[in-house]
């Protein structure tokens, strides 16, 4: 059996299995007894480490039960001695013991490789505490020997990423220092070094009042001393990722021979990785090195690399002696270039913040080739010098099932799988945050999966934080939000509280109380610096975890105003639709809207629907942001605009949600009109779906607030709407009493509401099967509708007589009349009530036995109807047409 410390507690048999030691403080009793080995240990001082200050009343007997436990699970090894309680085992077979005697025979890679993590994990007690402090400290002496021994074989290239964060952990540490200062000079970066030096002679001042080791210094003046030599091959590129998934079409876009190829993204997006692979696998195809710079354009710790600073680095790496280097950056930028002539080599300015930190940087010939990352697109590099753009996105889904996948082992990921996908979901795709989700999981194995999707649940960016913070997701964030301007800012936080899945330009301006032309550049830079994408020409979206930051930055006291603006902007533009869908319909008198907002004059009928299908979600989504903010008449006034765009495309679930959001407001309302309109029209959409008898209960509530306000216009609507529940329900007999009562208040009003009433009874009667009683009603209504070019009641009334024409059996006047009615719900766009008339004029063509027309109308039919989510009425019509075989 093997015993391990060095990570969470543990015991594994000879082929490898993993022993059951029960909970924590059970293991903590056997973790005391594998670092005495060899001594025994009394109850007193077991009981000591094991609880510290904190020991139970009866931790004696406590511990007498574990220590029994233990044995039965360890068998004869664990015994009692005169002097206390051991373990009879080789020290060989604890890896605490075992690293410590590898150490001392220089076995260090060995000796390393025993650690798994922190060691006596979990374990808070003061003597674990204390031990845990003297093993890091053995650990970090042996990885300091180790490098020292590495660094004496000339293995400075692969140890520079693990100096470079070991100086970064431990920036007072003269020794660590001493090594990256060691390995950036044999690397020929003597100018990092020197730099290097510099930094600790600062810090070591500043935070001790102390100077740099007499061996310290030592070395820097060697530095000072040495001559500059001319490295003929930099190798300066950052070890590749080590672990790279996907990137299939990113990767074949960066071509050695492409000469400038601009890689931008969000940040967190993974450019870097994405470039240190390519160039990795691409190393034969630059034979005269590789130059890398970091130019901190978002560096959430400091200023921008300056650009002179950048071409002192590069010009030491080339060779050029310091005596040469002019201090005119000019002079520095054609000495550089001058030392590119010729060359094949990759040169890699990573994390730029424009382009003009990047244009003196750029060779002055052909021959080598450049990758800039940024979160911008660096426009002038596109522009002025023919750059190549590689726009990174997130990974699409499959790639982030796998990178995460990977990192959590195909066990947990099986055992929860659930927890696996929230996680996925809670990434968005984004390489960074599934990096440190993936790190978070792998640094804790024994923790479900569900605790950390239950984190980010809770406070997403708070859990994709880790102790680096360069790392952090915040900060990664931070530093793309401070390089706006104040317009781009409050712009970019603006758009993340609207409620909508994307945002129009007009919605934009409305949300700022800005000019459309004012916002249209404020959203390509915020485009350009990959805070914002478009989804479609026009309509822009955020991230998710970007929209999670950028709501942290809004100011309560504007939020409000300009959530009212862009509720007005969606309600105006919506009704500005609706009178240009139906111009015949009577409009609702709106208050005015909120000062800066700015609704959309739609210019014809197309426009305005091509505008609701591209806005409908944001509608909806603002109608719900209406009912939260307790605008109780946006909220039913948004449902009502909608209205005809949900009828005509037969929106049925989302008619029912936004009546039923505005059913909720109506105890907020005190005008009985506008409750009767309310429920009359929720009444309607429950019928619509076959809700039937809650139609009825808020219908009946509907005439009673009718009776309330009194008017022929609200009592004609409240039977109306009565009437056309009934029908749905295929009682006509009471549907009837309520179509003839309406039209006696109709009549009176407005003759297109009379022609409405009038169609109703005649539709009542047909159905009825009282065709002549019905015919003229239907007819009066017809005249009445070709009168006012009212196009869509047109529609509506000839498809009724059409009906009463095939029940007479006038089937040539039928079709004539369906045809004419189907070729207007066409043009109006009314595919609710064309997949009626489809289905009817099918009816007439089964009577003359031509099925291929039959056949033709019902399929339109059916497909309309599955689109419009009819499922019943598609499932019948489709049994019928089955049946015709």
């Amino acid at each position: 059996m093997r015993f391990a410390v060095l990570g969470s507690i543990e015991a594994r048999t000879d082929d490898g299995g993993l022993v059951d030691l029960g909970h924590l403080r059970q293991q903590s009793v056997l973790a005391v007894l594998l670092v005495e080995h060899g001594r025994p240990v009394p109850a007193d001082v077991l009981v000591d480490r094991v609880w510290g200050d904190a020991a139970p009343q009866r931790a004696r007997e406590t511990l007498y039960s574990y220590l029994s436990r233990l044995r039965r699970i360890l068998g004869d090894v664990l015994v009692r001695r005169p002097g206390g309680y051991l373990l009879e085992v080789a020290p060989e077979q604890i890896d605490l013991h075992a690293f410590r005697t590898l150490v001392s025979t220089a076995s260090l890679p060995e000796a390393l490789a025993l650690w798994r993590g922190e060691p006596f994990a979990g374990l808070d007690t003061p003597w674990f505490v204390e031990q845990r402090h003297v093993l890091v400290a053995a650990r970090f002496a042996a990885e300091l020997d180790l490098a020292d021994r590495q660094l004496e074989q000339g293995a400075h290239d692969q140890l520079l990423p693990s100096l470079i964060s070991r100086a970064e952990a431990h920036p007072l540490d003269e020794r660590v220092a001493r090594q990256l200062i060691d390995a950036l000079d044999r690397a020929g970066r003597t100018a990092e070094a020197l730099d290097q030096y510099d930094r600790i002679r600062r810090l070591l001042s500043a935070e001790l009042g102390i100077d740099p080791s007499l061996s310290l210094q030592q070395l820097h003046q060697r530095l000072l001393q040495r001559p500059t030599t001319s490295r003929a091959v930099p190798r300066q590129l950052p070890a590749a990722p080590g672990t790279f998934s996907g990137r299939s079409a990113a990767l074949d876009q960066l071509r050695p021979d492409a000469g400038i190829t601009a890689v931008s993204g969000i940040g967190g997006v993974g450019k870097t990785s994405l470039v240190l692979h390519w160039a990795h696998r691409n190393l034969d195809r630059f034979p005269d090195g590789q130059l890398f710079i970091d130019l901190r354009g978002f560096d959430p710790t400091d200023a921008p690399l300056p650009v002179a600073t950048a071409l002192t680095a590069f010009l030491h790496a080339l060779g050029a002696p310091d005596t040469t280097i002019a201090a005119d950056e000019q002079a520095r930028v054609g000495a550089y270039r001058t030392l590119l002539a010729g060359k094949r080599m990759l040169i890699v300015l990573d994390n730029a913040i424009d382009s003009s930190q990047v244009v003196p940087l750029l060779p002055g010939r052909p021959g080598c080739t450049v990758v800039v990352t940024s979160r911008s697109r660096l426009g002038g590099l596109l522009t002025h010098h023919s750059a190549v753009l590689v726009d990174l996105d997130v990974l699409p889904a499959v790639e982030a099932d796998a990178v995460l996948a990977r990192q959590v082992g195909a066990a947990r990921r099986a055992a929860e799988p659930e927890a696996f996908a929230e996680l996925l979901e809670h990434c968005a795709g984004l390489p960074l945050a599934l990096a440190i989700v993936a790190a978070r999981a792998g640094s804790r194995p024994d923790l479900p999966l569900s605790v950390l999707a239950d984190e980010l649940r809770e406070s997403r960016l708070d859990a994709l934080t880790t102790d680096e913070l360069t790392d952090s997701l915040r900060s990664v964030f931070a530093s793309s939000y401070r390089a706006l301007s104040p317009e781009e800012a409050e712009l970019f936080v603006m758009m993340a509280l609207a409620p909508g899945p994307d945002l129009g330009i007009s919605a934009a301006a409305s949300l700022v109380d800005q000019p459309t032309a004012r916002v249209r550049p404020l959203l390509r830079r915020l485009e350009s610096a990959n805070l914002i994408s478009q989804n479609a020409p026009g309509r822009y979206r955020i991230h998710d975890l970007l929209k999670l930051y950028a709501v942290e930055q809004h100011d309560p006291e504007s939020r409000r105003t300009a959530l009212r603006r862009l509720v007005d902007h969606y309600l105006f533009s919506t009704y500005n639709a609706d009178h240009l869908l139906a111009p015949r319909r009577p409009q609702q008198q709106l208050e005015d809207p909120e000062p800066g907002c700015r609704p959309v004059e739609h210019t014809d009928r197309t426009a305005a629907h091509q505008w609701l299908d591209a806005e409908h979600a944001c509608i909806v989504r603002a109608q719900r942001l209406a009912a939260a903010e307790g605008l109780h008449t946006r909220v039913w006034q948004l449902a009502w605009a909608l209205n005809t765009f949900h009828n005509r495309g037969g929106h049925q679930t989302a008619q029912l949600i936004v009546w039923e959001r505005a059913l909720a407001s109506v105890p907020e309302l005190t005008d009985p009109a506008v409750q009767a309109l309310v429920l009359r029209f929720i009444g309607h959409a429950y019928a619509k779906v076959g809700r039937h008898h809650e139609s009825m209960q808020v219908l009946t509530e509907a005439l009673q607030y009718a009776e309330r306000d009194g008017s022929a216009l609200v009592l004609g609507h409240a039977h109306q709407a009565l009437a056309s529940s009934y029908e749905r329900r295929g009682d006509y007999e009471n549907a009837l009493p309520h179509a003839l009562q309406q039209l006696s208040y109709r009549r009176r009003l407005d003759p297109v509401w009379a022609a409405d009433a009038l169609n109703l009874v005649g539709w009542l009667y047909a159905l009825s099967a009282r065709y002549a009683e019905g015919r003229p009603y239907c007819e009066e209504a017809l005249s009445i509708y070709v009168s006012v070019g009212d196009r869509d009641g047109e529609a509506v009334t000839t498809d009724s007589l059409a009906y009463i024409a095939h029940h007479e059996g006038r089937y040539a006047d039928a079709v004539a009349g369906y045809q004419h009615a189907i070729g207007i719900f066409r043009e109006m766009g009314n595919t609710y009530h064309l997949a009626n008339s489809l289905e009817h004029i099918g009816d007439t063509y089964l009577a003359l036995g031509d099925q291929a027309a039959v056949r033709a109308h019902w399929q339109e039919a059916i497909d309309l109807l599955r689109q419009q989510g009819r499922d019943a009425d598609a499932a019948r019509l489709t049994k019928t047409l089955d049946e015709l075989d």
